[in-house]
């Protein structure tokens, strides 16, 4: 507990804010009550809930936001599920020996980089904060890449249709209609199958099928184009790593299945 003088949160008639950081793990919470004393914010704990006196709530409110942001901490109900297993998803932070990329995002608005934050750790994305700049791993750049320009055009959790930002300009290109997003779906579909059994029969069949449709410079409607590109890449290694050859590849094909898995997860 930290409290002044001034404010006795035992006091009936005190006035007090109070938050519920439930979704907070113990660790987490010690850091906050940390750095709200560094703050000199005074404030107890109910539990799980913080209370502060009203006149500290904006203080508390930018040391909450910051510890937010550094443990990629998301309150939506859709968000806080990871992969169904009913707990609160956890940020996942780089090793320090890994391949990394950066990302230098000094232009972008905090709320910006809440969503994107966010959107890290629901994907289980190792990733790391260093001021301004993000650090992903290198093997993740496709998929990083996707959802930074998703959060630049200001969506969120799904594909919205956009046809300026997803058009490609191609002088040869006809005008016949675009593939359904569905297509993106029957690639991940495919690709969930087959990186747990590369003989799937049905999984091969799905995988063929929207390969033969494909192509890589006419995305679906509303699919950006940078990422259908990267997917119609993978789908071509893996269908040639299965029917290329008199014998199948099978441990090329899980390792490349699971990649074109983990890079439509965030979209489907």
């Amino acid at each position: 507990m930290a409290v002044t003088d001034d404010w006795n949160p035992n006091d009936p008639d005190a006035t007090r804010v109070v938050y519920d950081l439930s979704a907070w793990s113990f660790d987490q919470q010690a850091e906050l009550a940390s750095e709200l004393a560094e703050a000199e914010v005074p404030h107890t704990w109910d539990g799980s809930d913080l209370m502060v006196p009203v006149a500290a709530e904006q203080a508390a409110d930018l040391v909450i936001d910051t510890l937010e942001e550094r443990f990629g901490i998301s309150y939506d109900d859709d968000e806080a599920e990871a992969e169904g297993d009913g707990e609160p998803a956890q940020r996942i932070d780089i090793s320090d020996d890994e391949p990394s990329t950066e990302y230098e995002l000094a232009d972008w608005s905090q709320d910006d980089r809440e969503s994107l934050t966010g959107a890290l750790v629901t994907q289980a994305r190792p990733f790391r904060w260093e001021g301004d700049t993000l650090l992903v791993p290198t093997t993740d750049e496709a998929v990083v890449e996707a959802l930074l320009d998703l959060v630049e055009a200001g969506e969120s959790a799904a594909l919205e249709v956009d046809p300026e930002h997803d058009a490609v300009d191609d002088p040869e290109a006809d005008d016949g209609d675009p593939l359904p997003f569905e297509t993106l779906t029957t690639f991940f579909l495919a690709g969930e199958r087959l990186k747990k059994n590369p003989l799937d029969a049905d999984g091969l069949e799905q995988l063929l099928a929207a390969v033969e449709v494909a192509e890589p410079n006419k995305p679906p409607y509303g699919v950006d184009v940078r990422l259908w590109q990267r997917t119609c890449e993978l789908a071509d290694e893996l269908a040639g790593a299965l029917v290329d050859d008199e014998l199948p590849d099978g441990d090329t094909a899980m390792s490349v299945a699971e990649e074109l898995h983990d890079l439509l997860r965030p979209y489907i």
